[in-house]
């Protein structure tokens, strides 16, 4: 080989390395973002079903039918729900 085959080989493995290490901090960042969403913190959204009942509603729970019950069941009820 002489000076100007290894001069060229030289300058094709310097840019193949530049790109190479592009691609490197690429990947690096988009695992560290990957990473950030799967494990950091997340806020949970609350989304809600207009169409399913709530088990916490008082309006809508019917809390008309505890006066059925004998005074020892209701306190037991209110105490244990609250």
């Amino acid at each position: 080989m002489t000076d100007k085959d290894t001069s060229a080989l030289i300058e094709t493995l310097k840019a193949t390395n530049e790109e190479l290490l592009k691609q490197v901090a690429l990947l690096t960042e988009q695992v560290e973002y990957l990473n950030k969403k799967l494990y950091g913190k997340s806020s949970e959204k609350n989304v809600v079903n207009t169409n399913q009942l709530s088990l916490f509603d008082e309006d809508k729970a019917g809390g008309e039918d505890d006066e059925d019950l004998p005074s020892h069941y209701r306190n037991f009820y209110l105490y244990a729900i609250h």
